[in-house]
């Protein structure tokens, strides 16, 4: 309880000298941040916010099931807290997550509040896993009581920056594609929901991957079993990087895919 104390009354002490600043600090220096807080105008989170939320440390059977580990536990922030306490849901309904290694990830605030999602900002693995490079916090953690869908999305790893956006305005250049099929619609769900983070396109999303529409002509028939053969090599069970994808992405998933970056490619 003292510590739950403490905590709170760090809290409000920080907000004071926030709020002191943006008058001290007026037309001197980047003070962006402080005018809107916790958030800037582009709606990134100032990174002190995380460290004066509560934290508690949870297990994850999402989490070890997609690493194919045990064990795992994690000091975790709820980014439900985050939500409730500063409503950013009133300007935006996403949370964008720049990672350090070019991966971009993109959650929504509905996920957010359904899932009970957690920010972990330490993690404890069991000693005998593999962990690969990328596997640093902030990592996003779907708690133990909460079924989330399994998406790549919802285990976003290495997060450098938070910031806050509207799905339409990101969603916007991809969106603007005409789609002439069923197979290519719902190819594009597929690839916002697991692929768009590594592999950008139309302008959106990491880079942390191959540009696919540079590596790939989908038009030409060899090209589309070229990728879904690269795919299961890359993304495997027993890839090195611990990136399996395939448990995301079934065979049918696959050739929706293949349909929909074809229909893309066509109408660039």
């Amino acid at each position: 309880m003292a510590d739950l104390i403490r905590k709170k009354l760090s809290f409000f002490i920080l907000l004071i000298f926030i709020i002191l600043g943006i008058g001290c600090s007026h037309g001197s220096g980047d003070v962006s941040y402080l005018k809107d807080f916790p958030f800037s105008r582009e709606g990134r989170v100032h990174p002190q916010v995380l460290e004066h939320l509560r934290s508690e440390w949870i297990d994850s059977a999402y989490f070890d099931r997609g690493m194919h580990y045990e064990g795992s536990q994690f000091r975790a922030v709820a980014l439900t807290e985050l939500v409730r306490r500063f409503h950013p849901e009133e300007r935006w309904d996403a949370m964008l997550l720049n990672c350090h290694d070019d991966y971009q990830g993109i959650i929504s605030i509905d996920d957010i509040i359904s899932y009970d999602l957690r920010l972990a900002l330490e993690m404890k693995l069991s000693p005998n896993v593999k962990r690969p490079a990328w596997l640093n916090p902030r990592v996003v953690i779907v708690p133990d009581n909460k079924e989330a869908p399994h998406q790549e999305r919802f285990m976003t790893a290495n997060i450098g920056e938070l910031r806050f956006v509207r799905l339409s305005e990101y969603y916007a250049p991809l969106d603007k594609v005409v789609l002439k099929s069923m197979h290519a619609h719902m190819g594009g769900q597929a690839f916002k929901d697991n692929c768009l983070f590594c592999h950008s396109l139309k302008g959106i999303g990491g880079n942390k991957g191959t540009d696919l529409m540079n590596a790939y002509d989908f038009a030409k028939g060899m090209d589309g079993p070229k990728f879904k053969k690269d795919f299961t090599a890359f993304h495997d069970e027993a890839n090195t990087d611990k990136q399996d994808m395939e448990q995301f992405v079934d065979a049918d998933t696959l050739r929706r895919l293949v349909v929909f970056l074809r229909e893309v490619q066509g109408g660039s």
